[in-house]
């Protein structure tokens, strides 16, 4: 464990120390200090007693720079032109499923092909394939 002591040392929530109140071993929580519905500030709590061990400070600068970045990624995503996709040419040897077929009726608990009269699977193929 680090010495709370020291100068240049640097409190953060989850940092295991012995508590000044309770005297046991714990680890820091961050809590939020609330006046009503606003809130006033954060600060650093034993997780034993719940005790105030130090004020958070807050970077209000980092903040408001997170969430203007934040919003510039958004803003650039959904001004750019959407580029069309790679075009997928069909050829004769491709696989050819029932549910695009004529002949499939499609029923909530059954599939059927007229042609055949057979039930079937919607993803199934065969050779007499017609398009809708």
């Amino acid at each position: 464990m680090e010495n709370p002591f020291e100068e240049n040392f640097i409190m953060k929530p989850g940092q295991q120390m012995k508590c000044p109140h309770c005297g046991k071993d714990c680890f820091l929580v961050k809590k939020t200090l609330m006046d009503g519905w606003t809130k006033v500030g954060d600060i650093l709590a034993c997780s034993c007693c719940s005790a105030k061990i130090a004020d958070l400070e807050v970077e209000e600068k980092s903040k408001s720079a997170d969430i203007s970045n934040k919003f510039s990624k958004l803003e650039n995503l959904l001004s750019e032109k959407r580029q069309e996709g790679p075009k997928i040419e069909s050829s004769e040897d491709e696989r050819h499923f029932c549910r695009d077929c004529m002949h499939f009726v499609s029923h909530p608990f059954l599939n059927r092909c007229e042609l055949h009269k057979k039930d079937i699977g919607p993803m199934d193929d065969c050779d007499k394939f017609k398009k809708k």
